[in-house]
């Protein structure tokens, strides 16, 4: 489960299985994940298909530094003793990255203030991109040292600086600005150049990657027009302008969305902004809509928006646990999965990207559970049982204890979660009191409480509150996919989950 040529860095787990083996923990994470809402009726899920390489892939590193008896170290944070692991030889990296990392640290070495180092490399030219994440954002002998760096590294063009996070917990900086060099570099996926400012997210592999846009193409099909959501730099939206009437692109970092004009087609719109900020409704129907959302997903508002705009959609998704609960979502709007295509772009993890094509089809409102029927939680209801509830599972914050009375039930603790209390309420009166009551004594349910939303939906998607109705009368209902994934992120164990997660009569 380590890298065979470092045995301690954690970054790479399936390092030395063979490939078909690593295709299969792929294929099976994805599996878990859709599995866990059996009533979307998804149709069959294929084999992974193999990435183009399986080492020296890696067009981009983000690691940080720190020094050391033997020297700059730059690698993965080895979580059991909290050190890095200097992985400057590292196979999945590109052969202009493995070339580059010993003259940068040398070049590196005394300058204090940096705490990480973003490198990328154009698999088109060849040519070098640096953004440094430094302490206050300076870097000791500024421009000057920038165009030092430039000299000692050979094919290196663009160095900026970022400002380093001040708790040292995550490897990016904020805010990248040029101080020597080229603005941006260029790289190409498949026909299409685009232009990559310091920071942008861009495929690690542009050769896999271009069988990726083949799939997105295909799925747009022949779309005379086309919104291209969390567009980045372009890549998608500049993919398919050409014979088409209308493509907007919608994108919130400013140089990402100046990087995406440069050079466009008329007809190719690119707007800046968030596009859980957008009012989507506004730019009126289009005939495809290509989503494209980070690895924490959509939320619901968006794939709401998303549904009353297009009968079509394509969806690209590197974390299949939050594709899986924005599917959920899509369906409740009407919008049904017609087709699921998984790819390896990172050899040696267990990390997988998906394609999946959707289209109008019937809401998937609710369904048939024993004894009843069972609904989603996307109408502002909760999920579970239909009908008057006699019987529910919550989590809520803080420990309420092991067992106590509410407003019209009871409640036993089934267990803590994260230091959190999930219960199982028995109720004889409505569900409502019962959960405000619970508030009142200063235990809110999670997922409706501001201070700690945030925790909960970086750390296990969860993007509604956490309830469930798990009997209504005669009708019997599991937990709901999204919560049971919360559950698992959250670090509950698998006694407490299925106790949680099977209705009981």
């Amino acid at each position: 489960m380590r890298c065979a040529h470092h045995p301690a860095c954690p970054g790479c787990p399936l390092m030395g299985q063979p490939p078909a083996e690593q295709l299969a923990v792929k294929g099976a994470r994805l599996a878990a994940a859709l599995g866990r809402f059996p009533h979307l009726g998804l149709p069959p899920i294929p084999p992974v298909r193999a990435a183009a390489r399986d080492e020296g892939y890696r067009h981009r590193l983000k690691l940080p530094v720190a020094p050391s008896r033997q020297g700059l170290q730059m690698g993965l944070v080895d979580k059991r003793t909290g050190r890095i692991v200097h992985t400057p030889d590292c196979p999945v990296l590109a052969p202009g990255l493995r070339a580059a990392v010993p003259p940068l640290l040398a070049a590196l070495e005394g300058r204090g203030g940096v705490h990480s180092v973003d490198l990328r490399v154009s698999a088109l030219t060849g040519e070098l991109q640096l953004v440094l994440a430094v302490r206050k954002g300076k870097l000791p002998g500024g421009a000057d040292a920038a165009r030092a760096l430039m000299q000692a590294v050979p094919g290196l063009v663009s160095v900026a600086l970022s400002e380093a996070d001040p708790e040292g917990k995550r490897v990016m900086g904020a805010r990248p600005k040029v101080i020597a060099g080229r603005e941006r570099v260029v790289d190409r996926i498949g026909r299409t150049d685009l232009h990559i400012h310091p920071g942008a997210f861009f495929q690690v592999d542009p050769l896999t990657a271009a069988e990726l846009h083949r799939l997105v193409a295909e799925g747009v099909g022949r779309a005379s027009s086309v919104l291209d959501l969390y567009a980045g730099v372009g890549a998608y939206a500049r993919m398919l302008a050409p014979g088409r009437r209308r493509v907007v692109a919608v994108e919130e970092v400013p140089a990402a969305a100046a990087a995406a004009r440069e050079g466009a087609p008329p007809h190719l719109e690119v707007r800046c902004g968030r596009v859980e900020d957008e009012d989507l409704r506004k730019l009126g129907r289009f005939d495809a809509v290509v989503l494209n959302p980070a690895r924490r997903g959509a939320d619901p508002g968006t794939l709401a928006a998303v549904a009353a705009l297009t009968d079509r959609v394509v969806m690209v998704s590197c974390g299949p646990e939050t594709l899986a609960r924005d599917l959920d979502v899509l369906a409740f709007h009407g919008l049904r999965v017609e087709q699921i295509t998984p790819i390896d772009l990172f050899p040696q993890t267990p990390e997988v990207e998906t394609v999946v094509t959707l289209s109008r089809g019937r809401p998937l409102l609710a369904w048939p559970s024993p004894g009843g029927r069972a609904q989603g939680p996307w109408a502002d209801a909760p999920s579970g049982a239909v009908g008057r509830p006699t019987r529910a599972v919550v989590l809520v914050i803080g420990d309420p204890g092991e067992a106590g009375a509410v407003r019209g039930g009871r409640y036993r603790r089934l267990g803590l979660v994260a230091g959190h209390g999930l219960l199982r309420l028995d109720l004889d009166g409505p569900l409502v009191p019962a959960l405000s009551e619970l508030a009142r004594q200063g235990h809110p349910v999670a997922g409706r409480h501001k201070p700690t939303d945030r925790f909960f939906a970086e750390k296990a998607g969860l993007q509604r509150p956490f309830v469930h109705v798990e009997l209504a009368g005669e009708a019997r209902a599991p937990l709901h996919g999204d919560l049971v994934w919360a559950l698992e992120a959250l670090g509950a164990n698998e006694r407490l989950r299925q106790r949680a997660g099977q209705a009981q009569a």
